[in-house]
C-alpha cells in the first residue's frame, strides 16, 4: 500500500516541505539550475524576457491607438482579446522564471521552464489568427491603409516573430537536477 503512487494534486509540491527544529519550513525537494556557466544563463534568460516583452507590448500596443472603424469589429476582437490573454500567462511564465533565476525548485520547474515553450506556442497562434482577421477585415471592407492601420497590422506580426523566437530560445536552454 505504502508503494502505490499517489494521485495528483494541486498541492502536491507542499509535500516537499518539511518543518526544522525551530518550526520553520524548509523545501527538501528537487532542485534545477541552468547547465552552463552564469553569463549564459544571463544570455539565455533576457533573452526570453526581451521576447515576452515583445510578445506583451506588441499585443497591447494596438489597442492604446485612436480608435478606427477596425477596432471594434468581433473579427477582429476576439482573435486579439486571446492573444492578450496568451500574452499575459506567457508574460506571468517569464515573471516566475525569472524571479527564481538561479536555483528553480521542482514545482516553479514545472511551472515554467516545462510550459515555456507551449505557452509560447499558443500566443504565436493566436498571432497569427489575430493577424489573419485583420488582413481579412481589411480586405473585405476595403479600409484605407494609413498609419495607425499600419501599426495595427504589423503589431501582429511582431508578436508572432517574437513568440516563435521566443519558443526557440526556450527550447534550446538546458536545465539540470541538482542535489
Amino acid at each position: 500500500m505504502a508503494n502505490q503512487k499517489k494521485p495528483y494534486r494541486w498541492r502536491a509540491y507542499l509535500d516537499d516541505f518539511q518543518t526544522d527544529a525551530t518550526g520553520r519550513y524548509v523545501y527538501t525537494g528537487k532542485r534545477y539550475a541552468f547547465d552552463g556557466d552564469a553569463r549564459s544563463r544571463v544570455v539565455y534568460l533576457m533573452k526570453i524576457v526581451f521576447f515576452c516583452f515583445l510578445v506583451a507590448v506588441s499585443t497591447i500596443l494596438p489597442e492604446c491607438l485612436p480608435p478606427t472603424a477596425i477596432s471594434r469589429t468581433p473579427l477582429t476582437l476576439f482573435p486579439w482579446a486571446l492573444q492578450l490573454i496568451s500574452a499575459l500567462v506567457l508574460s506571468w511564465s517569464v515573471a516566475r522564471l525569472f524571479a527564481h533565476a538561479a536555483e528553480l525548485r521542482a514545482y516553479v520547474w514545472r511551472a515554467t521552464v516545462r510550459t515555456l515553450p507551449g505557452k509560447s506556442l499558443a500566443a504565436a497562434i493566436l498571432s497569427s489568427a489575430t493577424l489573419i482577421c485583420h488582413v481579412a477585415y481589411l480586405l473585405v471592407r476595403r479600409i484605407p491603409f494609413d498609419g495607425f492601420t499600419a501599426v495595427r497590422t504589423v503589431s501582429p506580426a511582431v508578436a508572432l516573430v517574437s513568440a516563435l523566437l521566443l519558443f526557440f530560445t526556450a527550447r534550446a536552454g538546458k536545465w539540470r537536477e541538482i542535489a
